[in-house]
């Protein structure tokens, strides 16, 4: 009896590594895909493989819980272009302009012209992105979605929230109009849809110290010197007005969110060498985990999230007991996707380490927080049985929970997950 018990601990331990050695990364896969460096800047890549595997025999879906941060945007504010482009203009007055400085404040007229008053707007991509999505749903669950159901859909009340789930659901719509599809925006179902960030988990003694490596990575990942003199014909006379440090945090801001506006053709990200955007992003990378709590010992701050992951377990409840098929759409935010991603225990957000140097390898962002980064819940169930498998998708890749087993792959048992989503934390 032990050795079975060991065996199967064992098991269970070798498939949790497997999963979580699966999303680890790598420098070179970074500097193969340079504008993964953008964080949560990243432009939505899209699914990484056309099909998906088939239901076991007999299954067929009935409910879709999908939960989506907005689709790519403008930045929050201008306030990195107003400082790049005050202090390249200054430069340009004083003649002391490289001809590559002269053709980035160019460009940076270009970009602020375009975003003016357009802080933190959904772009053209953006929308696109989830008539994108929302087409892929409908032609991977076809079987569900071209019956005349009715679609709760809830947003924040932001703005680029908004019209992303404005822009999914017209897909949907346009691909079926027998659905009844509701949409709403309202501070009355927040609980259901953001963040609670009225819940402040208790600091803990090791967060002071996690931060204090953060930020020294984060700042001596800004080393201007080269960047300056690239610039710059006169490095000294461009630094009794301008702060390297703060001219590169603006033009890495700048450079990454433009993947999110391809229409205007320009590109800063050159401005950078690929070995200056990986140190940066590392930086960001930590800080995002360290403001979520997904480095072991850190503040839970992803418990603020729990009200909806509890939501999203009741109403999948209310659906299996109605019988009746249907689909719930949440919109939100990178912020409130991340958290969800760490509670469902998706693989991508477990395996987080002690070693903030060497955080990214483990954990990497971009991979669950793009631009309209999704979580897709797909329930299937099958006539004349109680059991109910569901499936994870992480951006429309089918991904895994590390800490449950399962010998239907890559479905779980609800019984299963319902337990293991409704555990204490």
């Amino acid at each position: 009896m032990m050795k079975t018990i060991n065996r199967n601990l064992i098991t269970g331990l070798l498939l949790i590594f497997a999963s979580v050695a699966l999303a680890q990364t790598s420098k070179k896969e970074i500097f193969g895909d340079i504008y993964r460096t953008g964080s949560n800047y990243f432009a939505y890549p899209g699914p990484k493989a056309k099909a998906l595997t088939k239901a076991p025999e007999g299954y067929t879906p009935f409910y879709i819980s999908h939960y989506g941060r907005h689709g790519s945007r403008y930045m929050s504010n201008n306030e990195y272009y107003v400082t790049a482009i005050n202090k390249l203009d200054s430069a340009q007055q004083m003649g002391i302009l490289t001809k590559l400085g002269e053709d980035v404040l160019a460009k940076l007229r270009i970009g602020y012209a375009d975003a003016w008053h357009r802080d933190g707007d959904l772009s053209k991509l953006g929308a696109q992105q989830h008539h994108d999505i929302a087409h892929r749903m409908y032609e991977r669950f076809q079987e569900l979605l071209s019956q005349p159901l009715c679609i709760d859909a809830k947003a924040s009340t932001s703005r680029r929230v908004m019209l992303s789930m404005f822009n999914f659901c017209q897909e949907l719509q346009r691909l079926n109009p027998a659905l009844e599809i509701l949409m709403d925006a309202s501070k009355h179902d927040f609980r259901y849809v953001v963040e609670d960030l009225s819940i402040q988990p208790a600091a803990t003694s090791q967060n002071e110290a996690y931060e204090q490596l953060r930020s020294e990575i984060f700042e001596g990942a800004h080393n201007p010197t080269r960047l300056m003199a690239s610039l710059f014909t006169d490095v000294r006379k461009a630094e009794a007005f301008v702060s390297g440090r703060d001219l590169m945090e603006a033009l890495y801001n700048v450079a990454e969110d433009l993947q999110n506006v391809p229409e205007l053709n320009i590109s800063l990200i050159e401005v950078f060498t690929k070995q200056e955007l990986f140190d940066m992003w590392q930086g960001y990378n930590a800080g995002w985990l360290l403001n979520t709590g997904l480095v072991p010992g850190s503040t839970p701050y992803y418990l603020q999230q729990k009200e909806v992951l509890d939501s999203i377990v009741s109403t999948a409840d209310k659906v299996i007991l109605a019988g009746k098929p249907t689909a719930t759409l949440r919109f939100s935010h990178d912020s409130s996707v991340l958290p969800l991603t760490y509670l469902l225990g998706l693989k991508e957000a477990m395996g987080g380490v002690t070693d903030i140097k060497n955080l990214y390898k483990y954990i990497s962002i971009d991979k669950i927080i793009p631009m309209a980064a999704n979580i897709q819940i797909i329930f299937y169930h099958k006539a004349d049985s109680d059991d109910i498998l569901v499936k994870f998708l992480l951006n429309e890749n089918e991904t895994s929970v590390p800490a449950l087993k399962t010998d239907v792959a890559p479905y779980y048992h609800w019984k299963d997950v319902r337990t293991y989503l409704t555990r204490q934390f």
